[in-house]
């Protein structure tokens, strides 16, 4: 029987998340989309507009920073850059419906765009399309099947789907790989955790833990497979390194809390 306690998931879209373009660089490749009638310049007040929106951005002036966007796309409308920049400035005012129709663009102009798909991806699962999402992100890995952070994000798509086998087919490709890549191991290690399969959970967060990354939210997961196996000693001392490093984060409290509970009645 499942005791309800806690378990960190870590997102894909954590700090060390690295895939996205720069909304700050001007990739030459793009101005190559541009036809041969199109005048130099369209170009070259294009790549201004373009260079203008992405200041604006970099400023947090997103209403400024579409104008010029729009303005780029209106000189050039195969600026596929820019319809991606444009969705990047449309998702972070949570317009997922602009969004959404840029990055389709942007991919639609540039097939080899991965970003414009992998922001599709994202997209669907930030708005639970879970169904939509897998679709899209066996698009994603079988058009770049050598990118480590787009089979991790199909593997965290499975894993939140429970489709946990399927989810550690994608998370071992991933780690082939970047064998280093922390927030796939950990998310490995949860799936084992919810197959019941302690010992390979354990094992795979210690090699998580290796890294020196999250060690506060590893901890926890220690912790974690300590009281499924109703070692309350070992789970509050893993818990409690958790604590040492971010004494005040809620989740690590509240296991706290429910080990001390289960000490008590022994």
């Amino acid at each position: 029987m499942r005791m309800n306690f806690e378990l960190f998931k870590l997102s894909p879209h954590s700090a060390d998340f690295y895939l996205m373009r720069s909304i700050l660089l001007l990739l030459i490749s793009s101005l190559f989309f541009f036809s041969a009638c199109d005048s130099e310049a369209d170009k070259k007040e294009a790549t201004q507009f373009f260079l203008r929106g992405n200041q604006k951005f970099k400023e947090k002036e997103n209403y400024e920073a579409i104008k010029w966007y729009n303005e780029a796309i209106l000189k050039q409308p195969e600026f596929s850059d820019a319809y991606y920049n444009r969705g990047l400035v449309y998702q972070s005012l949570e317009k997922n419906e602009e969004a959404m129709a840029d990055f389709v663009k942007a991919f639609e102009l540039d097939p080899k765009f991965s970003s414009a798909l992998f922001k599709q991806v994202e997209l669907l699962q930030n708005q639970e399309n879970y169904p939509e999402a897998v679709t899209q992100a066996k698009k994603l890995v079988e058009a770049f099947p050598d990118s480590s952070a787009f089979w991790s994000l199909q593997g965290d798509i499975l894993l939140q789907q429970s489709e946990y086998f399927q989810a550690l087919s994608s998370y071992d490709r991933a780690l082939v790989l970047n064998p280093k890549a922390v927030e796939t191991l950990i998310n490995k290690g949860v799936v084992y955790q919810e197959l019941n399969q302690i010992d390979l959970a354990e094992a795979t967060f210690q090699k998580a833990l290796a890294t020196g990354k999250y060690k506060d939210l590893i901890y926890n997961n220690l912790g974690y497979l300590e009281i499924q196996r109703q070692q309350w000693a070992r789970a509050e001392a893993w818990v409690k390194k958790a604590l040492a490093i971010d004494p005040k984060n809620p989740l690590y409290l509240k296991n706290m809390e429910k080990i001390a509970a289960k000490s008590a009645l022994e």
